[in-house]
């Protein structure tokens, strides 16, 4: 049987509770509770964080398209069908969708409201969003509805504020066509076929969509379009093609992916996410004092133990590596039932959701989480270095000890 090191030995003896050193005992369990308080708690704030962001991109990209082309200072795209060509040639692209998007004036009977219209093909916006599986009612149909009125499809929150359901007709005016002050705008009269909810507000109360025609005819387009949406096979594609896609186009079109879309939120996410570790590093820095206070008292009450070990040829090396491991010790009790803890909870809200949220406030039922190994590996990694960092003074004011002072206290 292979024989424990000596610095192991000694280290867990040291630490071994005794009737005589109940304070040492206390202060040392004190530190585990720190640590493991620290742990779980920086591992349930980075779950919290994965999963709102995890669920905020899903919900960004099941409305927009996992990248867009325009051409470079918003000029209108005068051939879409020939990029989407060349792009299917070289990458795997599930769905494109040529669009117009300028911004107008929506009115009912009751009120009126700003929004995006989008012209798009009803067919073709399947292929780059989900927002046929987001319907709160109706369908997605722009064809000529009652009274010769084409379809058009609202968000929920543009619905409510016009007081209009499916079936009902609004007007869209478009501020494109005035040319003086007493010239009338273009204004074109449709029918409600569907509303759509993303539960995301700046989405259900900003845009509504219309057919490609209907849109040309409203801001007076002609044949120009604004811009190509795409979607891959896989997200993640949309970033990993982005310098090829731009090579490839050149420098008369701009190529953005989600993330490009979204980049502010997404770097006030990020600066939120590491932000949050470093403040509930703290609280693993608090208890590393706990373990700097406990490793002093552990060296005072051994001293004349360093001073026999010293006597009989340990060197300061020996002696220091005593209290690192003693250090490791705590530390690495505290860091693994904070893990086992804070994985537990969430394991436990992952299958059971039972941390609700308020349905009225926020787009969610319960608490999103999301364990991400990386994020695992960092606690942990950081959560070592601080213990490590507590255990410097103490092990090398042990190590310094002079034999016979220690052997004389």
């Amino acid at each position: 049987m292979k024989k424990m090191p000596s610095e192991w030995f000694i280290a867990l003896r040291y630490l071994k509770p005794r009737k005589d050193n109940f304070f040492v005992t206390l202060i040392g369990g004190i530190s585990v509770l720190g640590v493991m308080v620290g742990v779980m708690s920086i591992i349930l704030v980075l779950t919290v964080l994965n999963g709102f962001e995890t669920e905020i991109k899903n919900r960004f990209v099941g409305f927009d398209a996992h990248g867009k082309i325009k051409m470079q200072n918003e000029i209108p795209m005068k051939s879409p069908d020939s990029v989407e060509n060349i792009l299917r040639k070289q990458y795997p692209i599930n769905g494109a969708a040529p669009y117009i998007l300028e911004k107008a004036m929506i009115t009912s009977r009751q009120s009126s409201h700003i929004v995006f219209v989008k012209g798009t093909e009803e067919k073709r916006l399947v292929q780059v969003s989900d927002l046929s599986k987001n319907m709160a009612a109706g369908k997605i149909d722009f064809e000529v509805q009652s009274e010769g009125l084409s379809g058009i499809l609202l968000g929920l929150s543009v619905a409510i504020n016009l007081d209009v359901s499916t079936g009902d007709t609004v007007t869209v005016i478009s501020p494109s066509g005035v040319t003086g002050p007493f010239s009338a705008p273009p204004m074109r009269r449709y029918v409600v076929t569907g509303l759509f909810k993303t539960d995301m507000y700046e989405y259900d109360n900003a845009y509504v969509f219309i057919s490609i025609p209907e849109a040309q005819k409203l801001f007076e387009k002609e044949e120009a379009i604004t811009g190509l949406d795409i979607r891959f096979e896989n997200i993640a594609q949309a970033s990993e093609y982005e310098n090829a896609i731009r090579t490839e186009l050149g420098e008369s079109f701009v190529y953005e992916t989600w993330y490009d879309m979204h980049r502010d939120l997404y770097a006030a996410m990020k600066l939120e996410k590491w932000g949050s570790l470093l403040l509930l590093s703290m609280i693993i820095m608090v208890a590393g004092f706990n373990i700097v206070s406990t490793l002093i008292m552990v060296v005072m009450q051994k001293t004349q133990e360093i001073g026999i070990l010293k006597s009989i040829g340990a060197n300061q090396k020996f002696i220091s590596s005593i209290f690192v491991r003693q250090g490791l010790i705590v530390g690495s009790i505290g860091i693994v039932a904070g893990c086992i803890v804070g994985y537990s909870i969430c394991f436990i809200q992952l299958q059971w959701g039972i941390f609700k949220l308020p349905g009225d406030i926020f787009f969610l039922d319960a608490i999103p989480m999301e364990l991400q190994w990386i994020d695992f590996f960092a606690v942990i990694v950081m959560s070592v270095l601080l213990c490590l960092f507590a255990t410097y003074y103490p092990a090398r004011k042990a190590a310094k000890l002079l034999p016979l002072e220690a052997l004389k206290s």
